[in-house]
């Protein structure tokens, strides 16, 4: 009887952390922040300079940014 009353908050366990292994959460410059599900995070790991050569880019909450050629 333990057992069975163990099982559901164990499989809650296990399935909670994958669902949220498909979402990004975006942080805008007014501070707010937002959950996209399915949307491949940007690579931001570039160098300093490197940033500054490409300008600022200001992204649209609900929209997805366009692919950026390099």
């Amino acid at each position: 009887m333990l057992k069975r009353h163990l099982a559901l908050p164990n499989a809650l366990f296990l399935i909670l952390p994958l669902l949220l292994a498909g979402c990004t959460t975006y942080s805008w410059p007014d501070g707010s922040q937002e959950t996209v599900f399915g949307v491949v995070p940007e690579e931001e790991n570039q160098r300093y300079e490197e940033e500054r050569v490409d300008g600022v880019r200001y992204r649209i909450p609900d929209e997805i940014p366009e692919k950026r050629s390099e």
